[in-house]
């Protein structure tokens, strides 16, 4: 992990069995840790915004505890009306 990151929430939108989740820090920075599959797995990578497409962004606000959703949103740059 990066040195003083000050973690605000990680959202879980694996499936089958399959880790995928983004964790959120409050300097706008997120880390993607995910499995491609049972064989190549916990795999992480730092993201940008626009490098997530706008249905994942809807699977992760989904996904989000209601107390984060407007920071996500935000850093996301993600308006779910406009997208």
């Amino acid at each position: 992990m990066k040195e003083g990151l000050e973690e605000l929430c990680t959202v879980v939108i694996g499936k089958k069995g399959l880790e995928d989740s983004y964790t959120f820090y409050k300097n706008g920075m997120i880390r993607h840790s995910y499995d491609k599959n049972i064989f190549n797995y916990g795999l992480m990578e730092w993201v940008q915004p626009g490098e997530i497409n706008n249905i994942i962004k809807r699977r992760i606000i989904k996904n989000c505890r209601n107390k984060y959703k407007r920071n996500i949103r935000r850093i996301l740059d993600f308006n779910l009306r406009m997208n």
